[in-house]
């Protein structure tokens, strides 16, 4: 006959076995994901045509962005919220119009640049009433492998950045 504790003993290597089965099923239906609760705006040294990241240019301006939040899911699946994403020298947003781009190198390592439908952003005409607000939830088609994809605020075309995730 088996003691208490050599039975408690098994009980818990089971529940543990069936434990990893349930966070490995999990993570799977989670397909995969990046999150970033840190952006940052453009700076004046990356602004237009002097430095593109991954060939997209920086603002023609410099941008500066408050709270935000990017989660990239495997699936292509994007969320996004973010606020006060302005010209720090005029000290609100002046465009109504922008897009998320998921940067990645592909398996040959060539850039893909995939970019959501543009969404609408907050407007401002003062600091007092800034605008550069947005939550949005879309989609987009990623390459597979998407490898060390960097996720960026764009105007409405994907040709310039005004945030891009980063520390």
């Amino acid at each position: 006959m088996k003691s208490p504790k050599h039975i408690a003993t098994i009980a818990a290597l089971a529940a543990l076995a069936v434990g990893g089965v349930t966070a490995t099923a999990a993570a799977k239906d989670d397909g995969g994901r990046i999150k970033s609760d840190m952006m940052i705006g453009v700076p004046a040294t990356l602004t237009g045509t002097k430095s593109p990241i991954r060939g997209i240019n920086g603002g023609g301006l410099p941008w500066s962005i408050g709270e935000a939040e990017v989660s990239v899911k495997s699936s292509g699946k994007i969320e996004a919220e973010f606020q006060n994403l302005i010209l720090p020298d005029r000290g609100f947003n002046p465009v109504a119009s922008m897009a998320v781009v998921v940067s990645c190198l592909d398996a040959s390592n060539n850039t893909v640049n995939v970019m959501s439908a543009p969404f609408a952003v907050t407007t401002g005409t003062t600091p007092a009433d800034p605008g550069g607000d947005a939550d949005i939830e879309t989609k987009v088609a990623l390459p597979s492998p998407c490898l060390a994809p960097i996720v960026f605020i764009t105007n409405a075309t994907g040709a310039a950045w005004f945030a891009v995730d980063g520390l």
